[in-house]
């Protein structure tokens, strides 16, 4: 049985509006924020999506769970050399319709974009490894947890000094 997740269901019932219309919203002056040090002509840049993207070759994210626990969303992370190509990459998301990522994914993963910025010398370089997390997490702790410092710690080992985020 394929059931279809409708994740506006659980931002519209009454529980979460309430929750909605009590949140603080977080202070801009204690985000941390790291300014570069160097021209972005000369900088190492890395991509991130939260469009499920992952090469036909991985794993697969766990749907199965999330069709199963609506309310729960794969915090992992897929990681994609920058030279796999379009057809290379399957375009998976229960709460968006991919069918436009699979056509194009420049949409969400602006892999051949960012390829151009480079030829181009408005970015050094692209990364070796591009990354995609699923969107759709609703507790996001073990994402900050574990999925951020695994990412973090393989674009250090990478000398990435910039990463673009695309969240869908």
């Amino acid at each position: 049985m394929n059931k279809k997740v409708d994740d506006f269901y659980f931002y519209n019932s009454p529980r979460a509006i309430s929750r909605m219309e009590n949140m603080r919203f977080a202070d801009p002056s204690k985000t941390p924020w790291s300014p570069l040090t160097k021209p972005l002509s000369e900088c190492k840049v890395s991509l991130i999506s939260t469009a499920g993207i992952h090469l036909k070759t991985d794993k697969t994210y766990d749907y199965d769970r999330e069709r199963r626990e609506p309310t729960w969303g794969d915090p992992s992370h897929r990681e994609i050399p920058k030279y796999a190509k379009q057809e290379d990459c399957l375009y998976t998301h229960l709460h968006i319709d991919t069918s436009f990522l699979s056509k194009d994914r420049n949409v969400s993963f602006p892999v051949e974009i960012f390829s151009q910025y480079e030829k181009e010398g408005i970015i050094g370089t692209l990364s070796e490894t591009l990354y995609s997390t699923m969107g759709y997490t609703p507790n996001f702790h073990p994402l900050l947890k574990k999925t951020a410092p695994l990412i973090a710690e393989k674009m250090k080992s990478e000398g990435v000094d910039a990463a673009f985020l695309f969240p869908v």
